[in-house]
């Protein structure tokens, strides 16, 4: 367990997940532009909604560090131990968001709890098929692209769930779907899904 604890970075994943709950709550006035390439000269995207990308990475970068085809025939149970890790962060998020929005009216700490719940199964389902690298340029790049491609005069369109309020319910639909997906997929052994790529070793 130590040794699980270490190369997946549990500490590091909780503690960007607190600072997430906590910059959710305190930083919701900050927004980033982005250029909207249809539609509209740029798109104003809450900081909140952009955070949970550090933990998601974290944990990529955690699950990148093992040797997959050794940890696949161990007898330790790795890949539940990940599962399990990866559901109880989003169900803690999800939950510490809520709280936080209900608490204090920053009502900006759910949907960036719901992000990260949506984050994290877009990258586990691209880590699935793809490859880590991948994963971790994807799922980067997806919110960036939703505010550049989802946005037509200043309204997203309702595919770009990472831009819409927390009380717009089909976004959290969308993202709790992706979730659940991804965290499904993590849940599979490796040959059910696809073989180990070298470069992951």
């Amino acid at each position: 367990m130590d040794w699980w604890l270490h190369v997946r970075r549990v500490p590091a994943v909780c503690a960007a997940l607190a600072a997430c709950l906590v910059l959710g709550a305190v930083a919701d006035s900050i927004q980033i532009p982005v250029p909207v390439v249809v539609g509209g000269l740029s798109f104003a995207f809450p900081l909140p909604f952009l955070l949970p990308l550090a933990p998601v990475c974290l944990i990529l970068y955690g699950q990148s560090r093992g040797d997959s085809p050794i940890e696949a025939t161990a007898v330790r149970p790795v890949r539940l131990w990940d599962t399990g890790f990866m559901t109880a962060c989003a169900a803690l998020t999800l939950a510490g968001g809520g709280l936080v929005s209900a608490t204090t009216g920053h009502v900006l700490a759910a949907g960036m709890a719901r992000n990260f719940l949506g984050y994290l199964g877009l990258a586990l389902l691209l880590r699935t098929f793809t490859s880590l690298r991948v994963a971790a340029t994807g799922v980067t790049l997806f919110p960036i692209a939703c505010a550049a491609f989802g946005v037509h005069h200043g309204t997203p369109a309702p595919w770009a769930w990472p831009l819409h309020e927390p009380t717009y319910l089909p976004a959290f639909i969308e993202a709790i779907a992706l979730g659940v997906a991804g965290l499904a997929a993590a849940a599979l052994p490796v040959s059910a899904a696809r073989p180990a790529r070298p470069s992951e070793q």
